[in-house]
């Protein structure tokens, strides 16, 4: 069994002194309880782990990979995931205008605050009784590691919601219930200098004792994804979308992975799943699970794409995946008949040999790269399986990406990349003169079920249209609501509204 940064002794002591609330407004810990408990270097490392959990892992037994897969995965044109049942996910794929309480927008937005107060939090102990941590090296990594979550969590929210409020230290109730929205930019130049200060200040790898902690490359991947995020067509919305011409910026942070001569390109796919740890070479940028440790490390987001009779089919126990996702049409039909990905990615025919769903199954595909029985612990929320955030194969395409905007690279470069990917899959090595939208479906099948499609399409330019046309197709049911600009961002959660009436506006579009 791996390793894992947040398996300390006396971890949970830190959720002893603060709760999750239920709303933006969080009281800070009473003075004297945060004072005696920031006393010792290992009250600053219990602090630093559960600023991480906070960011990674949210609360309970929801976290990024849970969120992205739905909010991200769910939405977008890889999934016709309506349903007769009542589920939180069902308004996400349906472009209902009617999701400012829906469970999933609600823990996007306060798991995300939440950790960014325990990094301010932290900043600001650092700055007032860091020197209990004899190593400067130490101290400022811890700092860096702070900003890099505090700009991760910013980042995040950013591209669900668009503007929020900026919150930089830590506020009372009162204090937080004046600030507003803050413009996108004042957001970014917080997140710039948070992420720069991160790739400045943390060591290129730890050793794998410490495997999940953020490295310099896992900062530059971020930062990168920042500055293409910026570069993409704003759609005439305040989102985090700002229509600048900073491919090259990105194109140098990529490139910067690519040379470190860190990671490497796995040529096995099914390897990129199955690799546990600092063994897994793709790793850039990852969320580690632990199975079995009975400290509550490990993960459930195997359960957001799955289905249970697939799960029974492997005699585990329950999931909780009642209710079956069904995957585009228009996703399904992409693969060449010899892809390889296609068996890694999809579960199309499983048997279940008795018990409530007994049966064989043909006709309900499901994702299963990232449910590895073979890291199943105790029950439906703690398997451990790593989520990777960033992998070395979107590296590369991201560089191909930003070269097709006049980044950086040639076009000889694209036509490589995409075809030691297709080659890696099986297929022929014929790709020439790869344009973006090649390119985006070339990521579309390379990606599937990770989490990264909705964010493609939103930096294609073209995520409207290519919605609509597929609404046209898939939708012959009429289930899903209109789908326009408005619909690139989520609604605020109707609770912020109502802990500070009258100092938000509602994104377009949507009910309060």
């Amino acid at each position: 069994m791996k390793k894992h940064i947040y398996i300390i002794a006396n971890f949970l002591a830190i959720f002893a002194l603060t709760s999750c609330e239920s709303e933006l407004n969080q009281i800070p810990l009473s003075q004297g309880t945060t004072e005696n408990f920031y006393s010792t270097a290992n009250d600053f490392i219990q602090a630093r782990n559960a600023t991480y959990s906070y960011a990674f892992h949210g609360a309970n037994e929801y976290g990024y990979a849970n969120r992205i897969l739905n909010l991200s995965e769910v939405r977008s044109d890889n999934f016709y995931a309506t349903t007769q049942a009542s589920r939180n996910w069902e308004g996400i794929n349906n472009f209902t205008t009617a999701l400012s309480t829906n469970p999933l927008i609600k823990e996007a937005y306060l798991s995300n605050y939440n950790a960014i107060y325990k990094a301010n939090q932290l900043l600001e102990k650092l700055e007032s009784n860091g020197t209990v941590i004899t190593s400067e090296t130490d101290r400022t990594t811890m700092k860096a590691e702070a900003s890099f979550l505090r700009a991760f969590c910013y980042f995040d929210l950013i591209r669900w919601f668009g503007k929020v409020p900026l919150i930089k230290n830590t506020l009372t109730a009162e204090e937080v219930a004046k600030i507003g929205r803050t413009p996108i930019t004042e957001i970014y130049d917080l997140i710039l200098s948070d992420l720069q200060f991160a790739v400045d200040n943390l060591p290129p790898s730890y050793d794998p004792a410490n495997f999940g902690r953020v490295t310099k490359y896992g900062a530059k991947g971020i930062l990168a994804q920042v500055y293409m995020t910026r570069s993409s067509p704003n759609y005439g919305i305040d989102g985090a979308m700002l229509g600048l011409n900073e491919w090259n910026k990105a194109y140098q942070q990529l490139n910067d992975i690519k040379t470190s001569n860190l990671f490497v390109f796995d040529t096995n796919y099914a390897n990129i799943f199955k690799t546990e740890g600092a063994a897994n070479k793709e790793n850039v940028l990852v969320i580690p699970y632990s199975q079995n440790t009975g400290n509550g490390v490990g993960g459930n987001f195997q359960i957001e794409l799955g289905y249970q009779p697939y799960f029974a089919s492997l005699n585990l126990s329950d999931q909780g995946s009642l209710e079956y996702k069904p995957i585009s049409t228009s996703f399904l039909a992409m693969f060449d008949t010899n892809d390889s990905r296609r068996a890694v990615t999809l579960a199309e025919s499983y048997t279940v040999a008795s018990g409530t769903y007994k049966g064989t199954y043909t006709s309900n595909p499901l994702v299963k790269k990232y449910i590895d029985a073979s890291r199943y612990g105790n029950g439906r929320t703690d398997w451990g399986v790593d989520f990777i955030v960033i992998r070395y194969t979107d590296v590369l395409l991201l560089m191909a990406e930003c070269t097709l905007h006049g980044g950086g690279g040639t076009q000889a470069d694209v036509d490589d990349i995409v075809n030691d990917i297709r080659e890696r899959g099986g297929l022929s090595r014929d790709a020439v003169n790869v344009n973006l939208d090649r390119l985006f479906n070339e990521r579309r099948m390379e990606f599937f079920g990770e989490g990264t499609r909705w964010f493609d399409l939103i930096r294609s330019g073209n995520a409207v249209t290519i919605m609509n046309n597929w609404k046209t197709s898939e939708d012959t049911s009429g289930k899903l609501g209109t789908i326009d600009k408005n619909s690139l961002l989520y609604p605020l959660p109707l609770s912020e509204f109502l802990a500070a009436p009258g100092l938000y506006t509602q994104n377009p579009g949507y009910d309060n």
